[in-house]
């Protein structure tokens, strides 16, 4: 059994990887929720990385691929890729940086990551912003509702 905590402080525990679980429903008690959920895809924030509007569009059905998903698939993936950017900057996140890695998850997932002065500094390397983001935005209760208002915004205008 795997622990963590999330930005919430929470602990949260779950089997294998923490994105499958998620994506399989195998783990709820995540901050903000599913912003939606079909029984193949959802889409819910990252719980241990706290950056503001920041979603993942994941899929339940193991694969790691685009390629491997049906017609039918492909196009509800693009469908909801579109309706959760247009949700993003309904929401004002005007940039965002989108970022899908097929070798590090056993669950296809796709960030959408909302462009924040400081992450530049990063230029598009994401594993630096979410380092930075998990040891230096978490300090206090204000930026925790930040967080969650984000999220609620998203899912408002994500219907």
């Amino acid at each position: 059994m795997n622990k963590i905590v999330n930005w919430l402080g929470q602990t949260m525990e779950f089997d294998g990887k923490l994105s499958s679980a998620i994506a399989k429903h195998k783990i709820t008690n995540f901050p903000g929720g599913y912003i939606y959920e079909d029984g193949l895809f959802n889409i819910a924030t990252d719980p241990e990385i706290p950056i503001k509007g920041y979603m993942i569009l994941a899929i339940s059905k193991e694969t790691i691929s685009i390629a491997d998903l049906t017609k039918d698939e492909r196009n509800k993936l693009i469908d909801l890729s579109n309706r959760l950017l247009e949700s993003m900057h309904k929401s004002g996140f005007d940039k965002v940086m989108i970022y899908q890695d097929e070798s590090s998850s056993e669950n296809l997932h796709i960030n959408f990551i909302p462009r924040h002065k400081w992450t530049y500094q990063f230029h598009s390397n994401f594993g630096e912003m979410s380092l930075y983001a998990k040891n230096n935005l978490n300090i206090n209760d204000e930026y925790r509702r930040e967080l969650l208002e984000s999220i609620e915004k998203i899912r408002e205008n994500f219907r």
